[in-house]
Parts: C-alpha cells; sequence; structure tokens
C-alpha cells in the first residue's frame, strides 16, 4: 500500500467524545450496516492513549448500554491481541503449538521469530478464524446484530497493523459494522500512540464531529 494514494484518507485526531460516539451508535440509521460511504461498514476511534484505561472501562459500558431493552442491540467486542494469541495457541505445529514454539525461541531467534509472528498475522486462516468467531457469536444471540468492537490494536503492534489487518480482513465484514478503536493520531499517516508510525488505512470512515 503506497502512502499518498488518492485512495488513502487522511484522519485528524478524533474530536468526538465517547458520550458522542454513543450517541452516534444509537441512531438507527448509522446501525443499518449497509449505510455508509461506498457501503463500507468499517469505523475508526482514534482516542488519546494516555485515555487508554478510560477508554477500555467506556467500551464495556457502551455495549452494555447498547443490550439494554431500549435499544436492544447485541454488541461484540473484539481484542486483536488477545484473539492473535489464541489463534496460535490452536495451531499445531509439530509436536506443540506455535505460540509455544514462538515462546521458546525468541530470546534465541527473535528475528525469525518476529518475522513469522508478521506473516502468521495477515494469513487468510487468521482472517477467517476471526470471521468465524464473530460469525459464531452473532449465530448464538436473539439480540439484533449491529456492531463489532475491535480493540488491541496498540497490544497487538509491530505485529498487527491496523491498515494491513483491515485490507486483508475487509471482505469479511458482512451484516454489521466494525468500529475499530486506535489508540493514536494521523498526520498524513497513522501514528500509533503518536510516537510510532503505522500505514494509512485507505477505507475505514473517520468517526469525529467536523
Amino acid at each position: 500500500m503506497r502512502h499518498g494514494s488518492s485512495q488513502h484518507v487522511l484522519l485528524k485526531i478524533s474530536t468526538m467524545t465517547i458520550t458522542e460516539l454513543y450517541n452516534q451508535l444509537c441512531d438507527k440509521d448509522f446501525q443499518n450496516h449497509e449505510t455508509g460511504n461506498l457501503f463500507f461498514p468499517a469505523y475508526m476511534y482514534m482516542y488519546n492513549p494516555e485515555h487508554e484505561y478510560d477508554v477500555e472501562k467506556e467500551i464495556l459500558d457502551i455495549k452494555n448500554r447498547l443490550h439494554r431493552p431500549n435499544n436492544y442491540l447485541d454488541v461484540m467486542v473484539v481484542d486483536i491481541f488477545e484473539e492473535f494469541t489464541s489463534f496460535l495457541k490452536n495451531e499445531k505445529f509439530g509436536n506443540t503449538t506455535k505460540f509455544n514454539f514462538f515462546i521458546e525461541h525468541e530470546s534465541t531467534k527473535q528475528d525469525a521469530v518476529d518475522k513469522s509472528l508478521k506473516q502468521d498475522a495477515y494469513t487468510e486462516k487468521f482472517m477467517n478464524y476471526l470471521r468465524d468467531k464473530i460469525s459464531e457469536h452473532h449465530s448464538s444471540t436473539e439480540y439484533e446484530v449491529a456492531y463489532v468492537f475491535m480493540k488491541g490494536f496498540g497490544n497487538s503492534y509491530p505485529y498487527i497493523r491496523a491498515s494491513r489487518f483491515m485490507s486483508n480482513f475487509e471482505k469479511h465484514i458482512k451484516g454489521y459494522k466494525l468500529i475499530m478503536f486506535y489508540p493514536g493520531v494521523a498526520k498524513g499517516y497513522y501514528s500509533l500512540f503518536g510516537l510510532l508510525q503505522d500505514e494509512n488505512l485507505y477505507r475505514a470512515i473517520k468517526l469525529i464531529n467536523e
């Protein structure tokens, strides 16, 4: 993905508060997964990484509030770091798992382990793992399916970059809207924590008040 492509969306730090985000998610038109720019149902909520702990609590609070009878919505919270870890623990590698193999060799073969992790993070197998987990959750709920909240991009860096992940996972987003929580800013490129240069994400719609 080349920086500066006409497809890329240059973002500013989100000025949308958590309360404003909740109000947006309550909007009946917004809840329709077929609405949105180019009919692409992925959105990014950018926040100050110094507020990580507060945002974590607010994510669960929003989930619970949307679940109540006045909204009756199903919200699934996906921690991308935890899911990648779980995926590796279930991947057989010889007589062990990939997770155990990487842990055993990370101190002696760090470069090789890092390279393998970055490759595994974007495989179709991992994308399918996430897709199936989300589908299984949605098929088991009696509530109206509306959103998947995805967090954990800070913990999963540098193995999972939000931009590359989304370019691989976007084809699996069906029947719901994905809300990505990104701890950083954008200044011509995505900057994780406001310090680390990430790649551009060309299709996620910014959630800000303009």
